[in-house]
């Protein structure tokens, strides 16, 4: 091992013992999304997080969504739900569910923006 790699395991120790339960929660939550970041930005594909106004995570089984167009087909929309988990939580049988159930009932719809210098059109009609 690096001396590099030794002197960032020895921080990373010391901080998961020094930090409390919610701390190293939201250390897992922010590490898990700079994670999905660079791996999106890396691969061609583009993230949303889906949280509240204050930068929490909002209730439900979807974190974000990863999406891109299509490699094979520029009319083709690539899209996926992601649950994101960090640390050392695990993935339940009933996690996978809601997300496969979520990734069945997705609704799409399509609209056209238009803008005109003074005014923001959507056809049809939001």
């Amino acid at each position: 091992m690096t001396n590099a790699r030794s002197q960032a395991a020895k921080k990373a120790w010391q901080t998961r013992h020094r930090l409390g339960a919610f701390d190293k929660a939201r250390a897992a939550e922010a590490a898990s999304k700079e994670a999905l970041r660079a791996y999106c930005e890396k691969h061609g594909w583009r993230v949303a997080f889906f949280e509240g106004p204050t930068g929490a995570p909002r209730t439900g089984i979807m974190d974000a969504i990863v999406f891109r167009i299509d490699k094979k087909n520029p009319d083709r929309l690539d899209l996926r739900l992601i649950q994101l988990k960090g640390g050392g939580a695990g993935v339940s049988g009933r996690e996978i569910a809601r997300l496969q159930h979520a990734a069945a009932d997705v609704t799409v719809h399509w609209t056209i923006a238009m803008y005109d210098d003074n005014t923001l059109h959507f056809l049809p009609d939001l």
